[in-house]
């Protein structure tokens, strides 16, 4: 009976077999993602506002100080609790790109042309590298299971208390959530926003993929 209940190491190579073998699905904690709510395995649902950065030192420090009574006026009431983190991701360079193409197109001088196409190679080969990236700030509330109106209203009224101190905030959707997961694996490669998200997380329901 004794030998029954003794535990067995584990194999080192299994364990990595084992780790090799398991879906995007099965090493987080993430069950699905439907509208703006995040459904975990947990039994927690999460949703996600997005934050537009201010900054302090271009104000005045009469426009600092009303800045932060306001802020702390909208946010004393909250008793919930919430998580707030920044991330880094590439400068999303494609209005940038457009604007240098369509001047490449234009212009009939060589050496304009010349200037164009090494300044557009340039701005391209920094995003791939992820050599300039941007700091980007998120609002994490939850609720138990079953709690999706009450996590929404939470969520509409933080937007509203942001907006209130004149600071930008939305409440993130589908895509704009799965893009977030990949930061945390890749963030040098994250897709940007207008990016296909399709292909960026190969199971996202609770169904197993077929081979």
């Amino acid at each position: 009976m004794m030998g029954f209940f003794k535990k067995k190491k584990a194999d080192p190579d299994t364990l990595v077999k084992k780790a090799r073998q398991m879906t995007a699905n099965e090493f987080t904690n993430v069950q699905d993602v439907r509208g703006s709510i995040l459904y975990a395995k947990d039994n927690s649902i999460f949703a996600f506002l997005r934050i537009q950065p201010i900054s302090l030192d271009l104000l005045s420090p009469r426009e600092k100080e009303i800045k932060i009574r306001s802020f702390a006026a909208e946010f004393s009431t909250e008793k919930k609790d919430y998580k707030f983190f920044s991330i880094s991701r590439p400068v999303d360079i494609s209005r940038l790109i457009m604007r240098l193409t369509g001047l490449l197109s234009e212009t009939t001088d060589p050496v304009q042309k010349e200037m164009l196409n090494a300044e557009i190679s340039e701005i391209v080969s920094f995003a791939l590298t992820g050599e300039v990236t941007e700091r980007q700030f998120y609002l994490i509330i939850w609720e138990p299971a079953g709690g999706g109106k009450e996590l929404l209203r939470r969520a509409r009224e933080l937007e509203n208390r942001f907006a209130s101190c004149e600071i930008t905030a939305e409440i993130c959707d589908k895509s704009t959530i799965i893009q977030l997961l990949n930061l945390f694996s890749n963030p040098n490669y994250a897709h940007l926003e207008d990016s296909d998200i399709t292909p960026a997380i190969p199971a996202l329901t609770t169904e197993r993929r077929r081979a």
